[in-house]
Formats: structure tokens, C-alpha cells, sequence
């Protein structure tokens, strides 16, 4: 792989990448296909934690099992199907997997009880795991490399913008007229995404021996310098980003539940603002800035945790604040999809996934339970003292070590990254 110079030789390269993505064929279908996509998931997400709440006897555990399902398929499909992914047709693949999500989300409103709201948001784990691993495949291989951190940039954004509208505006459906509007409206998205998707031409590069081993792409991660330092550190912080969607019905409940839409969609607001800027700096390329920036978002959950003993709906501000905190996010996927060989991404990408949504799930159980014990506030303060030292471990290991943080350094990365059965 070439290094990752030219893309930060140009003083103005932030601006040209998104214009570039607008002109290339293939990123602009990818990116408009997540977008629609990303609208209805959020409208139905926003739509099953509020059934999950009300089904499971209004618990703070009902909205936390909801993600936490989603975990098994998440890590099933990174390690019986992950392997496979970079096999499978980067656009086929993809259409596919829309009508499957589609599909599954007419369980909720068919059957009662909370099953199926879990049923759903099981494959829908699956499904996104795959789906964004394939979609990772496509841009490495069919999007040109200055190109790539613009096109993330931008599906990072309109990820955010649909968690903000969609997470309220799911809510709120769900609250006035029930959830059957929103999943059909998530149901739709997902159509309409595979047929933007029919018509993507990716280029169909060269493969070389089988199908990886079943341990590869762990391996390729922690026999990489880089991500072997940043990857735990952004599978510890990430382990806290459902807390403030699944503890906002528990903040916020009773004479305060009118605010917990807006609460909801307060920190993806935050994360579209930070990771548009985010999106168009050189961070990507800069490993170290990354994990002050984790550390940074540490402190934001403190502030959070301070605002809520004060006043409950001071958690619309500051989740928003979280969100802010999240922008380190776009830049770490970035440096991935730079870091990875092309023939390796899609399987490499489902670990990061899964291992993610795992956690993601896991947290959100575990702070959960301790916001049911100790309130919503303890909650928010352990998340935030822990992400704090986890970044400030691995920027003080970083500097200590700079060159395991240099992508530009040579390295030999197909040879770290071997190991085909």
C-alpha cells in the first residue's frame, strides 16, 4: 500500500475530498445508499427502544437488551462468516443484505411481545456487521485512496444527522401513533438503498489464495504496530457510546419524559459536528492525536455525570457534549481503511464490528444495572473515568514510542498481514 502522504501534502485536502466524492461514481452511490439506510434504521431503532422499554415492564434494562442482543450474530458473523466476506461480491453482497434487514422488520409490528423487537434487532446486528464490512471491501477497493477519508467523513454524517432526526423523530412516532409507521418507514429505506446499490460497478481485483484463516483478522490487527496500540483503546471507549441512548428513558422519566427524544438524538448531533471537522483534517494520519482526543471524550461523560445531578434535562447538553467527544471515531476508521490491505479490509472490518457492537452491548447492560442501583449519574462517571485512562494509557504509550504510531513508517504490512489457509 502506498503511504499516507499525499493525502496530507495539500494544505486544502479536506476541502478537495469531499468535493471528489461528490465526482466519483461508486462513492457517491455508497454514500448516498448508507444515507438512506441510515434514516430508517434510526427512525426504527429510535421506535424498538421505546416498545423494549414499555414491553419489559418499564425497565432501564429493557432499551440495554435491545443493543445487547445484537452482539451473538455481531461476533457469529465476524467468525464463521468473516473469512468469507472479502469473497463474497462486494455489491451483491450488499443488495442482499438490504432486502434481509428489510425484511426482518416486519416482526415487530406482526407479533407482540418484546421477542420480536430482540428477534429484529438480532439480525439486524448481523446484518450491519456484514453490510459495513462488505461496504469497507467496496472502498478499498473501488474508491481511489484520496478519496476514502472524504467518503467516511460523509457516511459518518449522515449516520449522525439520522440518529439525531431519526432517534426523534422514531421516538415520537412511536409515542403518538405506535410503532408500526416507523418500521415500515425503516423497512422502506432499506429497498430503496438496494436499488441505489443494483446499479454500483466495483472493480473486481485480483485474489490470491483461499479463504482467510479464522483468525486473521484479529491477527492482522494485533501484529500491526498501529492498531495494535489503537484498536483496544477504541474497543474500551466505544463500550460506553450506547449510554446515552439507552439511559436517557430512565434519566428522563416521569414529568421529564418529553425530553428524552431530544436527549436522544442529542449526541449524534454532537458527533455530526465533530466528525465533519474531524473529517476534514489530517487526524486520520496523526495516531496519537486520535487517543488524546478518546481521553478528551472521557471528560465530556464527567461533565454529563455534573449536569445531571443538577437538573435532569441537562442531559440533552450533555450528550451533545459526548457526541463532540465522539469525532475521534471518523478518524479511526479512516486510519484503518488506510492501514489494511484491500484483500484483508471486509474481514478485518467485521471484527472491529462485531467486537464493537459486543461491547457496545455489554456496556450497555452493565451501566445499565448501575444506573438502575446507583442512578443514571454513577453511570455516566464510570464511564467517563475509565475512557479517560484508557485514552491518556495509550497516548502515554504513543509518545513513549512514536514510531509505532508512524502509518508512513516502511513496513512490509503484507507480510504482517499473511496467513491464508
Amino acid at each position: 500500500m502506498s503511504n499516507g502522504s499525499d493525502a496530507v501534502s495539500n494544505g486544502d485536502v479536506g476541502r478537495a475530498r469531499y468535493r471528489d466524492v461528490y465526482a466519483q461514481p461508486l462513492a457517491l452511490r455508497l454514500w448516498l445508499a448508507a444515507t438512506l439506510s441510515f434514516a430508517g434504521d434510526f427512525v426504527g431503532l429510535g421506535a424498538l427502544l421505546l416498545v423494549a422499554y414499555d414491553r419489559s415492564g418499564h425497565r432501564p434494562l429493557g432499551p440495554a437488551v435491545v443493543f445487547a442482543v445484537q452482539a451473538l450474530p455481531a461476533v457469529a458473523v465476524a467468525t464463521a462468516i468473516g473469512p468469507w466476506l472479502d469473497r463474497i461480491p462486494r455489491i451483491g453482497g450488499l443488495v442482499s443484505l438490504c432486502l434481509i434487514g428489510a425484511a426482518s422488520l416486519a416482526l415487530p409490528f406482526v407479533f407482540g411481545g418484546l421477542w420480536p423487537v430482540l428477534t429484529a434487532a438480532a439480525i439486524l446486528g448481523g446484518g450491519t456487521t456484514a453490510f459495513n464490512s462488505i461496504r469497507s471491501g467496496a472502498i478499498a477497493d473501488g474508491v481511489p485512496r484520496n478519496v476514502r477519508g472524504g467518503l467516511l467523513a460523509l457516511i459518518s454524517l449522515s449516520l449522525q444527522i439520522a440518529d439525531v432526526v431519526g432517534y426523534f423523530t422514531g421516538a415520537t412516532v412511536a409515542i403518538a401513533v405506535g410503532v408500526r409507521p416507523a418500521m415500515v418507514a425503516d423497512a422502506a429505506t432499506f429497498v430503496l438503498a438496494a436499488l441505489l446499490l443494483a446499479g454500483a460497478r466495483v472493480p473486481r481485483p485480483a485474489r490470491t489464495g483461499g479463504r482467510s484463516s479464522l483468525t486473521a483478522g484479529i491477527s492482522t490487527i494485533f501484529t500491526d504496530p498501529t492498531l495494535a496500540i489503537l484498536a483496544p483503546v477504541a474497543w474500551i471507549s466505544l463500550t460506553f457510546g450506547a449510554l446515552p441512548v439507552t439511559l436517557a428513558t430512565a434519566a428522563l422519566h416521569g414529568a421529564y419524559q418529553g425530553w428524552a427524544p431530544a436527549a436522544m438524538g442529542a449526541a449524534g448531533a454532537g458527533l455530526a459536528i465533530s466528525g465533519t471537522v474531524v473529517g476534514r483534517s489530517s487526524m486520520p494520519y496523526h495516531v496519537l492525536s486520535e487517543l488524546w482526543y478518546i481521553a478528551a471524550g472521557g471528560a465530556m461523560f464527567l461533565l454529563a455525570a455534573g449536569g445531571l445531578t443538577l437538573d435532569p434535562r441537562l442531559l440533552v447538553a450533555g450528550n451533545f457534549l459526548i457526541g463532540l467527544g465522539m469525532g475521534w471515531n471518523v478518524a479511526g476508521q479512516t486510519t484503518f481503511v488506510l492501514v489494511i490491505d484491500p484483500s484483508r479490509i471486509a474481514n478485518v472490518t467485521s471484527v472491529m464490528i462485531a467486537s464493537v457492537i459486543a461491547l457496545n452491548g455489554l456496556g450497555a447492560v452493565v451501566f445499565g444495572a448501575v444506573a438502575s442501583s446507583l442512578g443514571v449519574p454513577a453511570a455516566y462517571l464510570l464511564a467517563g473515568g475509565l475512557q479517560m485512562c484508557c485514552g491518556l494509557a495509550g497516548a502515554g504509550y504513543g509518545h513513549a514510542h512514536p514510531r509505532s504510531l508512524d502509518i508512513n513508517r516502511p513496513l512490509d504490512r503484507g507480510k504482517e498481514q499473511s496467513t491464508h489457509k
